[in-house]
């Protein structure tokens, strides 16, 4: 994995790209909950992740919302307007605070889309195609396996994504990513402790056993994770010792 300390697609780029685009990049901080794009609202930036991890939320009619996939340094939030749609029926918020880059869609579309031949252009349309099998498996493995299986493969893949081990989550948070009522993620919350693998309390989540939280995941989190794999020439996630591997 590449030392530099920033978004993964960024960090791809050659030097000549990397500089050329640098004018258009705002270094930003993001807090929990924020949102990054609203539900059919106009899309106006693309967000590059650090050490933050966005997820994309689909509305139901009752008032819920669930989430169909995550966002972290491997991958860009905006996806939709690079499909060439300026709104989307879904909702994007951040999930782990931290930092990232913003550009606006204005300066995407022409430096990026419209412009000269683009190593970013290229490599956003290969995350995107990993994204959207994310969101196939996503509704799969909501569909099917355990809520211990889901909360287990949800922790790890924010695990692959931050570049430490603990970080702050509500219980209501986690409910609404996983599509239950806070008293389940609670007790599921609790076995996962129990068991050695983390570590919960007043919001602050903590990773003792990401190999665990591996083993403990359905089959839904490698499957994700090879597709973003196809993306990089390099190893990227964080393995379950604390280093990167592909």
């Amino acid at each position: 994995m590449p030392d530099r300390k920033e978004n993964l697609l960024l960090a791809e780029l050659s030097r000549t790209e990397r500089r050329r685009l640098e004018a258009y990049l705002q270094p930003v901080e993001v807090s929990l909950g924020e949102v990054l794009i609203k539900q059919n609202e106009e899309i106006k930036y693309m967000f590059f992740p650090y050490d933050s991890v966005t997820s994309t939320l689909m509305g139901l009619s009752d008032g819920s919302s669930i989430e169909t996939g995550l966002m972290g340094i491997e991958g860009v939030v905006g996806i939709q307007f690079w499909l060439g749609v300026n709104s989307t029926p879904t909702e994007t918020i951040v999930q782990v605070a931290g930092k990232g880059h913003l550009m606006t869609t204005r300066d995407f579309k022409r430096h990026v889309m419209n412009g000269r031949s683009s190593q970013l252009d290229s490599l956003v349309g290969r995350y995107t195609h990993a994204f959207l099998a994310m969101t196939s498996l996503v509704a799969a493995c909501n569909r099917l396996h355990t809520l211990d299986q889901r909360m287990c493969r949800w922790l790890k893949l924010v695990h692959n994504r931050i570049r430490r081990e603990d970080f702050y989550m509500r219980q209501e948070f986690m409910a609404q990513m996983l599509g239950v009522q806070r008293p389940t993620v609670s007790t599921t919350a609790n076995m996962l402790q129990k068991a050695g693998l983390i570590t919960y309390s007043r919001g602050q989540m903590k990773i003792l056993d990401p190999q665990g939280l591996e083993a403990g995941s359905c089959e839904c989190l490698e499957l994700m994770e090879r597709q973003f794999d196809r993306i990089f020439n390099h190893t990227w996630r964080k393995s379950s010792t604390g280093n990167a591997k592909k």
